[in-house]
């Protein structure tokens, strides 16, 4: 979705829903997504645009361990700033590819680590004994 810099100028709010779907294919993790419902407030200060991002979908990840999918419920509120200043995201370009941005700071935002309720408790990590020495200290206070 690309939104141009005369657009913005007329208007300081913008409330929509985008359908991700076809984004899906460059996230592995990512297995369906629901459209997600977009708020967007943004202000002019002389050369930047400062804009306020609020979006909230819901999703299907894959386990970590299981692969199996988990729902997952992603709330998002963030500040994009676009401009030629050093605290800027973006630079200030007509038009402005707001899809591409948000999808950005979806897939960066999810969890990296998500488990299936079946996933199996276990660690791949083989408990680690005590030292030789500390074996008999380490019965003593074991509950």
């Amino acid at each position: 979705m690309k939104m141009s810099l005369h657009e913005l100028k007329e208007k300081n709010s913008l409330d929509f829903e985008f359908d991700f779907t076809p984004n899906l294919t460059s996230v592995p993790d990512m297995l369906s997504i629901q459209p997600a419902t977009i708020h967007l407030d943004w202000s002019w200060f002389e050369n930047h645009l400062i804009m306020n991002l609020k979006l909230s979908c819901l999703m299907e990840l894959a386990c970590s361990k299981t692969l199996k999918p988990v729902p997952y419920q992603m709330s998002l509120d963030t500040e994009i700033i676009f401009g030629d200043i050093d605290d800027a995201d973006y630079p200030l370009e007509d038009p402005i590819e707001i899809s591409e941005i948000i999808f950005g700071y979806m897939v960066t935002e999810k969890p990296y680590t998500i488990y299936h309720p079946d996933a199996e408790k276990t660690t791949f990590e083989k408990e680690k004994s005590p030292h030789p020495a500390f074996a008999d200290l380490d019965k003593t206070y074991k509950t």
